[in-house]
């Protein structure tokens, strides 16, 4: 039951609009009976995000029990992942400016993300200043998981205090060079480590900017400079930020895509599944649609509180609605294959969940074999299986009755939804093999 609205119609208007929200990732926007925009958030579930608002008003603050009661309609905006919603909440919030996301948590303003250019060396801060900064994000936690996200890429340093020791980050690689050892230079050797560390701060910026593929050829041209010149161990410090900017290239869309028409997600998305259907199709000629792909994966330690996942892309995107995931019985030991074929062969028993037009394995070729034996032995009809390699990330596919590896380049958009959903299946198995195991050491949890 809602029980905030102040009637049973508004109850029933409210109840409709929730229940025709998407289990997926985006932002949701409440207008009002003007039509004014009066707050935006972001979800991983958006239909389960909103429906917290409506349900169990006595455990909401006044500040948001006086939000619900001014919502007089609901909208959102579907996303491909997490990191993008943050992005577009962002962007939506600065352009509109809802009354209720200025009134944040304990009276404090929005989190902006501020990079100062003026500085020889720029230490890179969260403020709540909006001038000039990068932002608004509704919280810390929101604008840490972009730095931590950028700083893979290009690494820069956040700690004011310049004693002549090397920060922490730079022991991880994410600072280098660090201020607070350049300081302490001769002045040749210091000129040019800050010209270098500024042109790293400059290349957050164009990130930033969405200038990402600009800066992957910059960082790639460095790289085989480094190379070229035997300077292997720079080189395989820039092959790794690429690497690392190849995965946000590939499974984060910039949110523009999602307010510019002529720039609609939704085809980026159908030139991912048809070039994924151009990659599968010598290999599986009977596949002919994408509609549903699944994708399962295995979470354990040593074989303890093993369990499974099954995450589902309906056209492309997460549906949260259709996981389901697995504790693995009878298996004590360490064997991903017998585990597989355990997931694969319970989740074949439910024709009543539908049946996948492409059925994905975190894995090997062993790892496929072992599912579509299973598969051969309980579905009706042909599905195809194929693998994800997570040594070098080739797709696993099966040829003329054995197993072959496909090396598939970075940039092929087919590659980049089957590493999405092999991804979030990791993240979904983890999350429970998580819980598993806290339940296993705290009874009653």
């Amino acid at each position: 039951m809602f029980s905030y609205c102040p009637s049973v119609d508004c109850m029933d208007i409210h109840s409709k609009q929730i229940t025709s929200l998407p289990h997926t990732c985006g932002v949701y926007i409440y207008k009002n009976k003007s039509g004014v925009i009066i707050y935006v958030g972001k979800a991983i579930d958006i239909q389960k995000r909103v429906k917290q608002y409506f349900i169990n008003s006595f455990q909401l603050s006044k500040k948001t029990n006086q939000l619900v009661a001014s919502i007089a309609s609901i909208d959102c905006i579907k996303t491909v992942s997490e990191f993008d919603a943050f992005l577009l909440e962002s962007k939506l919030i600065s352009a509109h400016q809802p009354k209720y996301n200025m009134i944040a948590k304990d009276d404090k303003s929005p989190v902006y993300i501020r990079i100062p250019f003026h500085d020889e060396l720029p230490i890179i801060t969260l403020v709540r200043k909006a001038e000039g900064n990068i932002g608004p994000f509704q919280s810390a936690r929101v604008a840490k998981v972009i730095l931590s996200n950028i700083r893979k890429i290009v690494p820069f340093c956040s700690q004011n205090i310049h004693n002549g020791k090397r920060c922490f980050y730079t022991h991880l690689g994410l600072c280098n060079p660090c201020p607070s050892e350049i300081v302490t230079l001769e002045k040749s050797r210091r000129k040019a480590l800050t010209h270098i560390y500024r042109k790293n701060i400059f290349l957050i910026k164009k990130v930033f900017e969405g200038k990402s593929i600009a800066v992957r050829l910059q960082m790639e041209k460095l790289m085989k400079t480094h190379s070229k010149n035997q300077e292997f161990e720079q080189a395989a410090r820039l092959r790794d930020h690429i690497h690392h900017l190849d995965n946000l290239m590939q499974t984060h869309f910039d949110s523009s895509l999602y307010t510019t028409p002529s720039n609609d997600v939704e085809e980026t998305l159908a030139k991912e599944l048809k070039d994924l259907l151009v990659i599968l199709s010598p290999y599986y000629p009977t596949l002919s649609k994408l509609q549903r792909i699944e994708c399962i994966d295995i979470s354990q330690v040593a074989g303890l509180h093993a369990v499974g996942s099954l995450v589902v892309l309906d056209c492309g995107r997460i549906n949260t609605s259709l996981y389901r995931k697995f504790s693995i019985h009878d298996i004590s030991h360490q064997n991903d294959l017998q585990m597989i074929q355990q997931v694969v062969k319970r989740r074949f028993k439910h024709a009543e969940w539908g049946y996948p037009d492409l059925l994905i394995v975190d894995g090997g070729k062993a790892q496929v074999s072992a599912a579509a034996n299973i598969l051969s032995e309980v579905e009706e009809g042909y599905i195809p299986v194929i693998g994800l390699s997570k040594r070098l990330e080739h797709i696993i596919v099966q040829d003329s009755g054995a197993l072959k590896e496909l090396h598939i380049p970075i940039t092929r958009p087919g590659l980049h939804i089957i590493l999405r959903i092999r991804d979030e299946s990791h993240r979904f198995a983890h999350a429970y093999h998580v819980t598993k195991r806290k339940r296993a050491f705290l009874p009653g949890i």
